[in-house]
């Protein structure tokens, strides 16, 4: 047994990701003519391995016959549960006791992670990460395809000296990996970052113009020379900052989007296009949408009323704070409209259709679904990054001034800074921001992290859509993909997986939703239907009211896949 697979064998979460930021191994082989298959193979064994070993040790966990591993899930996700509640105390109400309980469960969490994990090793298994081969990722791509796996990686200059780059192995369904350098992360970064900022603020289109240019000269086009004829779609797995740039939105020299081109798809790594994924036989569509933000957390699902709510669109789902303290989470009364419209779509269909809206649209409800066909999410988003400073770090907190929930320890965690809004959530935002104890339990404070996603039953849901801003964000780590909604929604089993890299239109998503799922319904084909009708509302709004709206509007949608394309 390697190193590596020792540790995924027996260690917790987060040791596992320690033991990958140490990881390069790609520095050797990327220095070296002929080394393609070896490095394409590396790249499939080890990128996202942590994520895949965690998703291993559920799946496993969930086949056992014994009532052992199945009794283990659960009390992880109670320990989770409970872990989150005295973490999310104001750091003015620390005690030793609670202190003394925070460090038993974080300590029972890794064990029972371990235990997990040891589970695959004692049945003699290798993980299935180290196990894939390229011939086999190979055979899962469609002839009309290719699978361009990015990743960071030391590029040696000479001399003893590097620097850091982003590199793509690119692999077709049949003949020999191509691999292509590209340029230095720090440059490209600063790229996407500028994208990242006029995709939110179109007031000039000129420089938006220029951005999407150069991401496409940068990023794509030294692919696209090593792409074989014919080949008209591609599957993009990300790394880094990679993950939040919507590849279909980039330009070229003719000012065509990507989109135009090729069909855009994403995966996590190579590896998933061989997961033997079976959806749930029952056609059941759930519908969240339109939540009472300032719900109770004391008033119950049943003593919920039914008022009918306007459906005047709002403009944005989102909020441009990026400091959770900051938020607020303002009335959506255009996703009523969305959840109607699709309501009466899936009934056409003759499916079984349920709608949590207003007072009903609770994290409770949430908690109690399981593995729906689909599951769609209209409401806001949030995320909040790992550098977001207050008060007191700049120094200037007065000495008698109350430090309320945002300062303590469960924002470490960056699965707890990305989420969602259900009802209740501006109540909770309201109480973490007073130093009191009238916090609502963690179970039904409206607030869903990515932490709590993945604890949710998806096993076999088809489809998850994320109708709200900013849910693909989250902590990119390198190889590892994002810590946010996407990781928690793979975690918890979903297939496709529907998000958004910035704020979307309340009134445009309600027309590109409807488009969506018609379009899913007639092919059967999640991520083909998302990149069609992404290319012709692109086309659209850039005809209408130009590139930069057309991006703005049109261009947040990206989708996750797990399965045969």
């Amino acid at each position: 047994m390697t190193v590596l697979a020792n540790i995924l064998s027996f260690a917790s979460e987060q040791q596992r990701l320690a033991y990958e930021d140490t990881l390069d191994p790609y520095i050797i082989l990327a220095l070296f003519k002929g080394t393609e298959a070896d490095l394409a193979e590396a790249i499939l064994h080890y990128k996202g391995i942590v994520l895949d070993s965690i998703i291993e040790d559920r799946l496993v966990a969930e086949a056992s016959k014994g009532h052992e591993d199945h009794d283990l899930i659960r009390q992880l996700a109670g320990d989770k549960n409970q872990l989150g509640q005295l973490l999310l105390r104001t750091p003015n109400k620390a005690s030793t006791e609670a202190d003394e309980k925070i460090a038993d469960l974080e300590r029972e969490v890794d064990e029972i992670e371990g235990r997990l994990a040891q589970h695959v090793s004692y049945l003699g298994r290798t993980r299935r990460a180290l196990s894939v081969s390229v011939e086999q990722v190979q055979s899962a791509i469609p002839k009309d395809a290719a699978l361009i796996e990015f990743v960071r990686y030391s590029h040696y200059l000479g001399n003893g000296n590097s620097e850091q780059r982003y590199g793509a192995i690119v692999l077709a369904s049949n003949g020999q990996p191509a691999w292509i350098p590209l340029a230095s992360i720090g440059a490209v970064n600063k790229l996407i970052s500028r994208y990242q900022r006029l995709v939110r603020d179109t007031s000039d289109e000129a420089e938006l113009l220029a951005i999407l240019e150069k991401l496409y000269i940068e990023l794509w086009a030294p692919v696209e020379r090593s792409l074989p004829s014919g080949v008209k779609r591609i599957i993009i797995s990300p790394d880094g900052q990679l993950n939040f740039v919507s590849f279909a939105t980039l330009v070229d020299s003719n000012e065509r989007f990507l989109a135009e081109t090729y069909s855009v798809q994403y995966v996590a790594s190579g590896r998933d296009l061989l997961r033997e994924i079976t959806p749930t036989t029952r056609k059941e569509a759930i519908v969240f949408a339109n939540p009472d933000f300032t719900l109770d957390s004391n008033q119950t699902i049943a003593q919920a009323d039914h008022e009918s709510s306007s459906t005047i669109p709002s403009v944005v789902r989102g909020n441009e704070k990026r400091d959770l303290k900051d938020l607020f989470f303002g009335s959506l009364k255009g996703t009523q409209t969305e959840c109607d419209k699709l309501s009466e779509a899936f009934a056409n269909w003759s499916w079984n259709t349920i709608s949590f809206t207003g007072k009903d649209a609770t994290k409770e409800a949430l908690f109690r679904i399981h593995s729906p066909y689909i599951l769609h999410l209209a409401t806001h988003g949030f995320f909040e990054s790992e550098n977001q400073t207050d008060a007191t770090e700049n120094g200037l907190q007065l000495v008698n001034e109350e430090r309320n929930a945002f300062q303590s320890k469960f924002f470490n965690n960056p699965m707890h800074r990305s989420g969602f809004a259900l009802a209740g959530a501006q109540t909770t935002l309201r109480a973490w921001r007073r130093a009191d104890s009238s916090m609502p339990a963690i179970e039904n404070d409206g607030i869903v992290t990515a932490e709590d996603v993945a604890a949710l039953d998806l096993k076999g849901t088809w489809l998850v859509t994320l109708s709200a801003c900013d849910t693909g964000s989250g902590e990119a780590k390198a190889g590892e993909g994002v810590m946010g909604l996407r990781r928690g929604f793979m975690q918890a089993g979903t297939q496709n997986l529907l998000m958004t890299l910035w704020p979307i239109s309340d009134e445009t998503t309600v027309q590109i939703m409807a488009d969506f799922y018609d379009a899913a319904r007639e092919t059967a084909d999640a991520p083909g239907a998302l990149a069609n009708v992404q290319r012709d509302w692109l086309v659209k709004i850039r005809h209408e009211r130009g590139l930069a709206q057309a991006v703005s509007l049109a261009g947040p949608f990206i989708m996750s896949f797990q399965g045969p394309p």
